[in-house]
């Protein structure tokens, strides 16, 4: 439900604030005082592009927001893809838009910086439009077919929900089935390179520890005389096989020259058993030395090999990441590639049997939603017929016709059908589009007549009407009141007319005025109470406030109305 707009500084509007309640809200002024500004401003706000000249004299901006309160049907109501982009729940909806003088638009969702085309839907889902020279919402092929939607109730609801189920996961499906099968060339390619490296790093058989010993290997061989030379020599000066002095042997001269002085010294006892230690020690290296020894040789083939080796582990870094660690992550990251690729492959099938039987299921699904559509739109004709006879159109008669084309390739979200209003005002002429043959009185009256037949059973936008009178009068013009009141039981309608029998029925009216000041226009809105309204009554009736006559006139028109009495 609409519950407010603001309006400041748009053409001759300095600043008005209307406060909207359920029912039927009135707008009346003179000729000229600016009443489609109002339509102006909500049309701005359902996404209509915005003109040179909009911006008033009060500033560089203008600024046109509404306030909604939204309950979870309405929510519902506004399209998915505008859902996802702003999240919206019921409770207090605010929509904004700012124009600049020098062109530049500004839209929001509730503090939420949008596109033009985001805010059209969102508002669009939440407000509809009819006046004079003001096709709007009841022009739109889509409208058009919720209409009949709505009037085929919840059979045909519940039909287009899994239809619309059944089209989303098979268009998911030809859609992932189409990607697959673009990039199998490119697939091929890749898994045809992940197979080549995959191998070479396998083949391999690349290891962290295995590198460091080689690297160790490479060292030894590379100095092997020289490590056996010095080695040799150092064993031979720890424990020589000769008679010449060596460590072992000087250590062992040391001891004897001590051992006969034990038991004198304590301090002295223990630097004999360093001694004697120190003997154990050096022996016990020299054996080292020796075995170490047994471990070493010039072998110039081996150490080619290792050089070979280690020219592998080197090549491999540089390709594969810089390092043997990266070379082995890549070799794993690789596999699990090659694997989703095998993998991708044998699901093609699956796919291409998942899109064959989802693509006949929401082909059959649209067939019953044409078939079922089909036979509610005459019942759709025959009640729009009947509120038109009583909105001062007897002769008029609208025809809904459906084009339907069930190939898959032509489905789309609302099902195979295109639906389409066509009118024929007058007997002996042929029915043609509501664009090229409606009025806009007309229009205003022939959604007038869709809003009655549905008795508001799927609408829960706020319906604005410019004009719904233009062209009638007398009990016309009564039985518009009458359809406008009854239509108001059941949601807010917000009413711009020039008749004071439909002015009458207002549960809110204002006035739209304009005055001069310092040479300046401006239009004013304002709430009408009590004899305000009576006075506005009598003006729109071409009476004076100071004719009592007339005023009285216009006081009864007022109780009738408010006592459901007007005929």
């Amino acid at each position: 439900m609409l519950a407010s707009l603001t309006i400041r500084n748009f053409v001759l509007i300095e600043d008005a604030v209307l406060d909207f309640a359920p029912r039927l809200t009135i707008l009346t002024g003179e000729t000229g005082a600016g009443k489609t500004l109002l339509t102006n401003a909500l049309g701005l706000l359902v996404g209509e592009r915005s003109q040179d000249g909009l911006v008033g004299q009060a500033g560089d901006e203008a600024l046109i927001q509404a306030v909604f309160e939204l309950s979870d049907a309405e929510v519902a109501d506004i399209p998915v893809l505008a859902r996802e982009l702003v999240p919206l729940d019921s409770g207090e909806l605010i929509v904004t838009r700012r124009l600049s003088r020098q062109g530049r638009n500004r839209c929001f969702v509730n503090d939420t910086a949008v596109t033009l085309a985001t805010l059209g839907d969102v508002v669009g889902a939440l407000l509809s439009f009819a006046g004079q020279h003001e096709y709007r919402r009841l022009l739109e092929p889509a409208y058009q077919l919720q209409v009949l939607d709505e009037w085929g109730g919840d059979s045909l609801l519940e039909l287009r929900d899994r239809y619309r189920e059944a089209y989303g996961a098979a268009r998911d499906t030809v859609g992932r089935l189409t990607d697959a099968e673009a990039s199998r060339d490119s697939r091929a390619r890749e898994t045809e390179l992940l197979w080549f490296q995959v191998s070479e790093i396998a083949q391999s058989g690349l290891s962290v520890e295995d590198e460091s010993q080689l690297q160790v290997e490479q060292r030894v061989l590379a100095r092997a005389e020289d490590i056996l030379r010095s080695v040799s020599e150092a064993a031979s000066l720890l424990s020589g096989d000769d008679d010449a002095a060596d460590s072992l042997s000087l250590l062992a001269q040391a001891s004897g020259r001590l051992s006969s002085l034990t038991g004198i010294d304590g301090t002295l006892d223990r630097l004999v058993v360093s001694l004697t230690e120190a003997q154990y020690q050096v022996a016990e290296l020299s054996r080292e030395l020796h075995g170490y020894l047994e471990g070493v040789s010039v072998d110039p083939q081996r150490l080619q090999e290792v050089d070979e080796r280690l020219r592998t582990y080197a090549d491999l870094s540089r390709k594969y990441g810089g390092s043997t660690t990266a070379a082995i992550e890549y070799f794993r990251k690789s596999s699990d590639r090659l694997a989703e690729l095998e993998s991708t492959e044998e699901n093609l099938g699956v796919l291409e049997k998942a899109r064959a039987e989802q693509v006949a299921l929401g082909v059959a699904l649209a067939e019953e939603l044409t078939a079922l559509r089909a036979g509610v739109a005459p019942q759709l004709e025959a009640a729009m017929k009947d509120q038109l006879v009583d909105l001062g159109m007897p002769e008029a008669h609208i025809l809904v016709a459906i084009d339907s084309h069930p190939a898959w390739e032509d489905l789309q979200w609302d099902g195979a059908d295109n639906v389409e209003f066509l009118l024929a005002a007058n007997p002996g002429q042929p029915a043609r589009s509501l664009v090229r043959t409606a009025s806009g009185g007309e229009l205003s009256r022939i959604l007038l007549a869709v809003k009655c037949a549905l008795a508001g059973a799927g609408g829960h936008e706020t319906l604005v009407f410019d004009e719904v009178d233009a062209g009638i009068g007398g009990r016309t013009a009564v039985a518009v009141g009458r359809k406008l009141r009854e239509l108001a039981k059941s949601g807010q309608l917000v009413v711009i007319t020039h008749l004071a029998r439909v002015a009458a029925l207002a549960d809110i009216h204002y006035l739209i005025d304009k005055t001069v000041e310092a040479d300046v226009s401006i239009t004013r809105l304002r709430v009408l109470e009590g004899e305000e309204i009576v006075r506005e009554l009598c003006r729109m009736m071409g009476g004076r406030p100071e004719d009592t006559e007339a005023m009285a006139h216009a006081r009864l028109l007022r109780d009738r109305a408010v006592g459901g009495l007007l005929d």
